[in-house]
Order: C-alpha cells, then sequence, then structure tokens
C-alpha cells in the first residue's frame, strides 16, 4: 500500500515530537549546554564532564545517567579514562540535530 509524502511528513513529524517530549528537562539542558560548547569551540574540542556537572549544578549521578541515556540514543559519545571514569563529551551529528532545539547560552 502506497501512502502519501504529506502523510509521512506528518508521521514523522509526530514520531520527532514524541521522542521530544520523552527527554527530561536534565536531557534538554545537558544538549542544550554541549550544543552550546561545541559552537563555542567550533567542535574542535571535546566538553568537559567535570564542566558540565559544574555548569548544570546538578546530583553528579542524575547527570550520569542522563548522559548513558543519550548515548544509548547515538546522541554523545562519552570518552572514558582507562578506569571507566567519564572525563569527555561529544555530540554526534545526529546528536548535534536534536541539540541545536535545545542550546542555550551558557557564557
Amino acid at each position: 500500500m502506497c501512502r502519501s509524502p504529506v502523510s509521512h511528513t506528518a508521521r514523522a513529524d509526530k514520531e520527532v515530537e514524541m521522542t521530544t517530549a520523552r527527554l527530561s528537562q536534565l536531557q534538554k539542558r545537558i544538549l542544550g549546554w554541549l550544543a552550546a560548547d561545541h559552537q563555542r569551540t567550533q567542535g574542535r574540542i571535546t566538553s568537559s564532564h567535570p564542566e558540565l556537572v559544574r555548569a548544570l549544578q546538578r546530583d553528579q549521578g542524575n547527570i550520569s545517567h542522563s548522559l548513558q541515556t543519550l548515548e544509548v540514543r547515538g546522541w554523545i559519545v562519552i570518552g572514558r579514562s582507562s578506569g571507566g571514569k567519564a572525563e569527555s563529551l561529544r555530540l554526534t551529528p545526529e546528536g548535534q540535530k536534536w541539540a541545536s532545539q535545545f542550546a542555550e547560552s551558557c557564557d
């Protein structure tokens, strides 16, 4: 059965809306901060996990859990030390698309 492009577009828009709605406020703030940091450094430097924790002033455990969720979705890459501790964060191209919706000024 063929579907018209209009219904496909409407369905895709609804899927985007649902995915966005499933993001927690913290995940949206993380994506916004990473997008702003990416823009500030022109994508040449990975973002620092400790800087993110300081900037958002939230519990490190909650931030780590949210980061893992974003990593599973393929929106970020978490660089880890040899001991497994998160050190750096990088948006993937897919993550950059999503993060642009939540970009905020972190000056």
